[in-house]
C-alpha cells in the first residue's frame, strides 16, 4: 500500500504525463481520452506511458488526430474477442 507522500507523487507524475497530453492531442481525442479515464483509469494510465515514449523517441512530433488516437488504442488493446451464439 502506498503512503500520503508516495501517493502525491504518483499523482503529481500522472499529472505531468496528462499535461504533455493535452499538447499532442487534438480535442476529440483528448475527450476520448478523459473518457476511457473515467472508465478504466489503469488502461489510461497506459495510454499515457505509451504516448509519452512515442514522443521521447521522436514517433509523435506533432498533435494527433482522434483517428490516429483511436488506431494507438485499437493496437493497445489488442484483437478482440470473437463470441458464437449457440442455439
Amino acid at each position: 500500500m502506498l503512503n500520503n507522500n508516495e501517493a502525491e507523487e504518483l499523482q503529481k507524475q500522472i499529472l505531468i504525463l496528462e499535461n504533455t497530453l493535452r499538447e499532442y492531442l487534438s480535442k476529440e481525442a483528448l475527450t476520448r481520452y478523459f473518457n476511457i479515464k473515467s472508465a478504466n483509469p489503469e488502461f489510461a494510465l497506459q495510454i499515457c506511458i505509451f504516448i509519452k515514449q512515442a514522443i521521447n523517441q521522436k514517433y509523435i512530433n506533432e498533435k494527433l488526430t482522434d483517428a490516429q488516437f483511436k488506431d494507438i488504442l485499437q493496437r493497445l488493446q489488442g484483437p478482440k474477442k470473437e463470441f458464437r451464439l449457440l442455439k
